[in-house]
């Protein structure tokens, strides 16, 4: 099995995405009619953000997923994930609390842990402003300004570089 994510994530994320364009009434369709409480695909979720973050660009998919993972705070803290140091001091728990059975491939581990910064790694799939944006989104959703948000490509990994007040 490779994985499945949870309908309240991938509509919140998707949803928004498919929202902003017109071209792809198909995935729409499928995301309208997604439960919250129900698991799906996850390699029909990062194909769908593959070909809309084709569609809509860096900059479009990075302030969706900020405004999305805003708005899904609420599932993570529900699971525990109630501040900022239980979020990134070990993201790819958070994943693995949202997606069953996550790929190694897609997760997204902390390297460092600091109280105003933090260094992730992920060789995800996903495209890197998505993650950009879910990582900017948690941070404001815990009422902290973000003062850098960067991604770095290392080999076969990307490095997310992040600072908040």
């Amino acid at each position: 099995m490779s994985g499945e994510i949870q309908g309240a994530w991938f509509k919140a994320i998707l949803g928004a995405m498919t929202a902003a364009s017109s071209r792809f009434p198909a995935h729409q369709r499928t995301i309208n009619s997604m439960r919250d409480d129900t698991w799906y695909a996850w390699e029909d979720y990062v194909r769908m953000t593959g070909e809309l973050h084709a569609a809509l660009g860096d900059r479009a998919v990075e302030a969706i997923a900020q405004r999305s993972a805003m708005r899904t705070l609420p599932l993570a803290r529900a699971k525990g994930f109630d501040s900022v140091e239980k979020v990134f001091s070990d993201f790819d728990s958070v994943l693995r609390a949202l997606v069953k059975d996550l790929p190694a491939t897609d997760s997204t581990r902390t390297v460092a842990f600091m109280p105003l910064a933090a260094e992730l790694e992920s060789g995800s799939r996903l495209p890197a402003p998505l993650l950009l944006g879910t990582f900017r989104g948690f941070l404001m959703g815990f009422g902290k300004i973000v003062t850098e948000a960067k991604m770095t490509p290392r080999h076969t990994v990307r490095r997310y570089s992040l600072k908040w007040m």
